[in-house]
């Protein structure tokens, strides 16, 4: 019973952690942000935070699986290939992925510096991006092969796929040197997104599904 209350005080304690660091990162830049700022901003001790968090690049990480545990939840891919309406399907996964990026939307904007500076993060980023590159290069396959989009042929499709993801990864990096980080700007990269890498590929079949996507 007493090692049950302990344990929910320690997973409540790391939450608030997290919630602070998320606040705080959020409204300035993350270097500019210490472990004493947090551990103030989440109303506890240096010593308190540092006994769940060795350091603040723990905490950067703990928020990036986070971040990549919400994406996994969302089903995004797998919700794509099995919708009738494809194009719907990506046009409602940016949708969520909107939401789920506002949220750590740091982690947008400051991804380039964390991987220069913290070597455990890299590792967790570099991972998921080539797991992430590779979804969508079986996404394009997909959408090829049910004659939803057309590419001119001997199209690299790992490259492309790239370039999808840089689109949607590094968007709020590049407009984070004149604007900050808002709903609009995510809103942007996937008009973006679709304006350059969806619409001029469409075929009959993808540009039907698109004049779906509003009718009610």
């Amino acid at each position: 019973m007493i090692y049950s209350i302990m344990e929910n005080i320690k997973i409540d304690t790391k939450i608030k952690i997290k919630n602070s660091a998320i606040n705080l990162f959020n409204a300035q830049e993350t270097l500019s942000v210490t472990t004493n700022h947090i551990a103030k901003e989440a109303g506890i001790s240096p010593g308190n935070l540092y006994y769940h968090y060795k350091n603040k690049e723990e905490i950067v990480v703990d928020l990036y699986l986070d971040l990549s545990k919400r994406f996994e939840e969302i089903n995004s891919f797998e919700n794509i290939l099995l919708n009738p309406n494809p194009i719907k399907a990506i046009d409602n996964t940016f949708e969520l992925l909107g939401e789920i990026f506002y949220v750590y939307r740091f982690l947008l904007r400051d991804s380039m510096v964390l991987i220069a500076l913290y070597p455990n993060f890299k590792e967790h980023f570099v991972k998921n991006q080539e797991k992430r590159i590779k979804q969508i290069e079986t996404l394009l396959q997909f959408l090829l092969k049910e004659n939803i989009i057309k590419y001119e042929e001997n199209i690299n499709l790992e490259r492309r796929a790239k370039m999808h993801w840089f689109i949607t990864a590094y968007w709020q990096s590049f407009t984070s040197s004149t604007i900050e980080v808002s709903k609009e700007s995510i809103q942007e990269a996937k008009e973006v997104f679709f304006e350059f890498m969806i619409y001029p590929f469409l075929t009959k079949k993808g540009k039907e599904m698109l004049s779906n996507i509003h009718k009610i």
